[in-house]
């Protein structure tokens, strides 16, 4: 996976890794939770994105797999 490179204030990136640290998570595993919930949204509100999400073919047992199927059970897809 390609890192991708942000600036953030070190006062911003002190008080992520504190909420991290927290709910005991890496800072990777918390953004990859918000991008995933993001996309589980555009998935229910954008038709496109959800025609392109559910026509895709995932890996079996991949995170992409595994959020197509509970996506389909929950819109009875």
């Amino acid at each position: 996976m390609k890192r991708v490179n942000f600036n953030m204030s070190p006062e911003c990136h002190a008080l992520l890794k504190g909420v991290c640290a927290l709910r005991g998570v890496t800072v990777s595993e918390y953004v990859y939770e918000l991008i995933a919930e993001n996309f589980r949204q555009l998935v229910y509100s954008d038709n496109q994105v959800r025609q392109m999400f559910f026509n895709g073919q995932y890996p079996v047992g991949s995170k992409a797999y595994v959020l197509q199927e509970q996506l389909r059970k929950e819109l009875n897809v």
